[in-house]
């Protein structure tokens, strides 16, 4: 350690360096700032929401063998982060003309370069605007940074391609971070989105409140607004289509921030079967059959494995294979949805009995019956 140093200092950015060119045969290496400042960390973790997030936040992205395509999940908490990704990974496989048998059996190299493909676009492409992302570095590949005083010694990478970021992204110093099973990987992505889209953008035109809105609810769970971020590229409160302004001229308009387009990937919320919330068409008629499925805090995974799917029918008989990254899910689920096709012993499909995915599917595909050809159904 240098002479005058102390353990509080940060410590110098292990990656490439600002002032020295890195010979690479791809994109350049990104350009390194400053440390975050105090009150910048402070800013950044006051809209992340808690002061610390808690440790089940502490994994990386990785892949664990229950099934080829899927995402492992050690602890509650970061489901939402994790069931998004997992959900533009599938869709990274679908641009890539992968079919159902080569999905559902993907081998190594392709699954790594659809996760890779899947973290470029939700950071670069939806929350940079397709302009720019910033991924913020810790000081070693095996640092904590779980609380605002860890916080302050992360460096942002300024990116400014697409390109630039999936190629560094298999590269070190990135890699190390964000593919370590036992790492800050998925804190320190979640961190980068915020620092992407800008802490002021997120409470100052995002969010319903911003006295109140966060990334990070009750119990460590993911938010509404989190999950906006990743698909959207704003941290919008809502998820019904377009605005909705509620109040006066007299006294001001409120207004609430919804879908503001049709997404990549959809979302359906047990929430809408309880009658608390509206999922609007945009976000259950996506561009890619993939849907996250938001069910009692826990977010999941509802994907067909035929890419040519057209997710906005709801009319037709089809498979969708659900996945619980959480789950240690051996058992491959295949889900037959019938449409207009209701058990005779139910009422609404939405019964308080029912399976809590086969009310979450009949908010789009009404009525239907659910066939789990023998898998053992998750109430």
């Amino acid at each position: 350690m240098a002479a005058g140093a102390t353990d509080e200092e940060p410590r110098r950015f292990f990656g490439p360096s600002r002032d020295v060119p890195t010979t690479t045969d791809g994109p350049s290496p990104p350009r390194i700032g400053e440390f975050l400042s105090p009150m910048d960390a402070e800013s950044l973790m006051s809209v992340v929401g808690p002061p610390e997030l808690p440790e089940a936040w502490k994994q990386g992205f990785f892949f664990a063998g229950y099934q080829p395509y899927g995402l492992q999940q050690v602890n509650g908490g970061p489901c939402g982060v994790l069931a998004v990704i997992q959900a533009f990974l599938l869709r990274a496989l679908h641009l890539r003309g992968v079919g159902s048998t080569e999905l559902l059996e993907v081998d190594e190299k392709l699954r790594h370069e659809a996760l890779c493909d899947a973290l470029a676009e939700v950071l670069f492409r939806n929350v940079g605007d397709n302009k720019k992302a910033v991924v913020l570095i810790p000081s070693s590949a095996g640092a904590t940074v779980l609380n605002g005083a860890q916080l302050r010694g992360l460096q942002p990478a300024l990116f400014t391609s697409y390109d630039q970021l999936r190629h560094h992204l298999n590269q070190r110093p990135y890699r190390d971070l964000f593919f370590n099973p036992s790492g800050c990987g998925v804190p320190l992505y979640l961190y980068s989105m915020v620092w992407t889209r800008g802490v002021e953008q997120c409470r100052g035109r995002d969010f319903d409140d911003p006295k109140t809105g966060a990334m990070i609810g009750g119990h460590g769970y993911c938010t509404q607004e989190l999950v906006n971020l990743m698909v959207f590229g704003r941290a919008y409160s809502n998820v019904f289509d377009g605005t909705k302004r509620l109040g006066s001229a007299k006294d001001g308009w409120l207004v609430l921030q919804g879908a503001p387009k049709r997404p990549s990937i959809g979302f359906l919320s047990l929430f809408e079967a309880y009658a608390c919330i509206e999922v609007g068409g945009r976000y259950k008629g996506p561009t890619c059959p993939v849907w996250v499925i938001c069910a009692e805090s826990h977010y999941t995974v509802l994907f067909s494995a035929d890419g040519t799917v057209n997710p906005q029918e709801s009319e037709k008989v089809l498979d969708l294979f659900y996945f619980d990254q959480l789950a240690r899910q051996n058992e491959r689920i295949r889900l037959t949805v019938v449409p207009k096709q209701l058990p005779s012993h139910l009422a609404t499909g939405f019964e308080e009995g029912e399976s809590m995915i086969d009310r979450c599917i009949r908010t789009k595909w009404k009525e239907a019956s659910v066939d789990w050809n023998g898998a053992e159904v998750i109430l």
